[in-house]
């Protein structure tokens, strides 16, 4: 019964408040963000270039030029990755079995 009354003593509380707010100035509409581009993204996104071979397909996969993994889909068995691990030029088949990918980031070239 207490918590009865005391929620009705705080009604008229409420009440000066909801007609205090409609007394406020409306607040303008934020416009939302623009919209990033791939076109003005900083990272340029790999070029994939793929080649069918009979029943083979080979895609290649560069970024800026330089040629860093290659996925091999042969027409009997499962597909395989070359990759170019230190950017020297020879590739390495990885394991699809080990799934733990050291990252290799450029921080700074000379």
């Amino acid at each position: 019964m207490r918590r009865l009354i005391a929620l009705l003593s705080l009604l008229p509380l409420t009440q000066a408040f909801a007609s205090a707010d409609a007394s406020a100035p409306a607040k303008a509409v934020v416009p939302p963000p623009p919209v990033i581009s791939p076109a003005n993204a900083a990272e340029p996104e790999p070029e994939v270039r793929l080649i069918q071979k009979g029943d083979e397909k080979i895609e290649e996969y560069r970024l800026n030029g330089h040629l860093y993994m290659v996925k091999v889909t042969p027409s009997h068995g499962v597909p395989y990755y070359l990759m170019d691990d230190n950017g020297s030029g020879t590739m390495r088949q990885v394991d699809p079995s080990n799934r733990i990918v050291i990252p290799r980031w450029v921080l700074v070239r000379f």
